[in-house]
């Protein structure tokens, strides 16, 4: 599977990221100012405590899944003005059986105006394009704003998996939400 590298949409541009010290340096601020809703559910957020941290993600996780088509994860930017709004990702690809899983992140001024919607929508359609049957999104059953993005972009819910994943930032075992879309579905 290969998806394009560059996504336009109405209102965002989404691009794969480069491993440049600018684009960490720019990462690791927005994350930084978003911790208080990235830390409950995204296990990387405690551990990104610095620039270099977030290059080496850049050139380590992102870089090399792209070049292994093992996965990919695209910078997710305002159209009109460049600003940083995000990350979404393709991950879990599943060629055999056709089936992908994204994630995502948005800093806190971006949240709420559907830009995640919309990036998920445009994933998706290269997704379904490059071959995907099913696309999946998983999130903590607390968290809402996740469960939004995947309501709102006609997830199906097919399920909880009762405490499927430990949380390091509540110390117990949390659910989580199962969402899908099938290619006949879009």
């Amino acid at each position: 599977m290969i998806l394009s590298e560059r996504i336009e949409t109405r209102r965002l541009i989404l691009e794969r990221p480069k491993p440049t010290f600018e684009l960490a340096q720019e990462i690791y601020t927005y994350v930084q100012l978003s911790l208080n809703n990235l830390q409950p559910w995204l296990p990387w957020a405690n551990s990104m405590d610095s620039v270099e941290g977030e290059f080496a993600y850049l050139l380590n996780w992102c870089n090399k899944h792209w070049e292994e088509r093992t996965g990919f994860p695209f910078i997710i930017r305002d159209k009109d003005i460049k600003r940083f709004l995000g990350v979404i990702d393709v991950i879990r690809i599943d060629e055999k059986n056709k089936i992908g899983e994204i994630g995502y992140w948005l800093q806190n001024n971006a949240m709420g105006q559907g830009y995640m919607r919309e990036a998920v929508l445009a994933v998706e359609k290269q997704c379904f394009m490059a071959g995907l049957n099913r696309i999946e999104i998983r999130n903590d059953t607390r968290n809402e704003a996740s469960a939004n993005v995947a309501r709102g972009a006609g997830y199906h819910l097919d399920g909880v998996l009762r405490q499927d994943k430990w949380s390091e930032y509540d110390k117990k075992f949390v659910d989580s939400n199962v969402w899908s879309k099938l290619k006949e579905e879009k």
